[in-house]
């Protein structure tokens, strides 16, 4: 399996993954062109993708479903309500549902999803040995039962909660951040990592605030928290964070 982190954070988001002749994207953040000019990056393009995976209705996750469905003919999955919280993104795409209670099949091949707890119906999900969790203000139930089995994670690391205390965001904003529907801390997720993922060897560490985090901060919660030996790395909100074979 090969994955390739090609966008994470407000910006948009996008991620690669490749397995035994699947090829999928979780989320369409960026634009059409965008999204392939950054596929063309890593060695591949559009013309092999065979579906997306949405997890929630986000622009930052859905600005370019709907454009790239339509142009390549590429099937979409998602929950229909957030389906419903998206249509302008969505519009005349190649939609296919899934619910959040049952795995599904994309040319044979297991998709699970992993309920979150961020918008009306946000998922992660796992493939085989790799999973992705952003955008998910708490630990659900779903994902302690899940991360045991994974290699390598996106994982969220939003904030640090003193910078975001202290920093300029109004204070509405502060409380759903963090709120059960905002973001995780770095110490939310690097203790979620420690007491559950036993097996993991590489967590990426995604959708990191522009304001109220730093890379060397991310990266040395979890140093210092996770007691195993486990690579980290901070996705970029700008470019390719880069690719890995787990």
């Amino acid at each position: 399996m090969r994955i390739a982190v090609l966008a994470s954070g407000s910006n948009g988001n996008c991620c690669l993954v490749e397995n035994n002749g699947l090829n999928l994207l979780i989320d369409a953040g960026l634009s059409g062109k965008e999204t392939e000019r950054r596929l063309n990056q890593v060695g591949t393009s559009l013309e092999n993708i065979d579906a997306i995976l949405i997890t929630h209705s986000h622009s930052d996750h859905v600005r370019g479903a709907g454009i790239i469905s339509r142009r390549h003919n590429i099937p979409v999955y998602l929950t229909r309500k957030t389906h419903k919280e998206a249509p302008y993104h969505l519009a005349k795409a190649r939609v296919k549902y899934f619910s959040q209670k049952n795995s599904f099949l994309i040319n044979s091949h297991q998709i699970q999803p992993i309920l979150t707890s961020h918008s009306v119906c946000s998922s992660g999900f796992v493939i085989e040995k790799f999973g992705l969790f952003t955008d998910t203000g708490i630990i659900t139930k779903q994902m302690q039962a899940a991360i045991p089995k994974l290699k390598a994670v996106v994982m969220e690391s939003n904030h640090d909660i003193d910078m975001l205390i202290n920093g300029p965001y109004p204070y509405y904003l502060k409380q759903w951040i963090l709120s059960e529907k905002g973001h995780l801390s770095n110490v939310d997720a690097s203790s979620f990592l420690q007491q559950h993922g036993e097996n993991m060897s590489l967590a990426l560490l995604g959708h990191m605030s522009e304001n109220n985090n730093t890379p060397e901060l991310a990266v040395k919660t979890f140093e210092t928290l996770v007691k195993r030996k486990t690579d980290f790395m901070v996705c970029s909100r700008e470019g390719i964070t880069g690719s890995w074979e787990i």
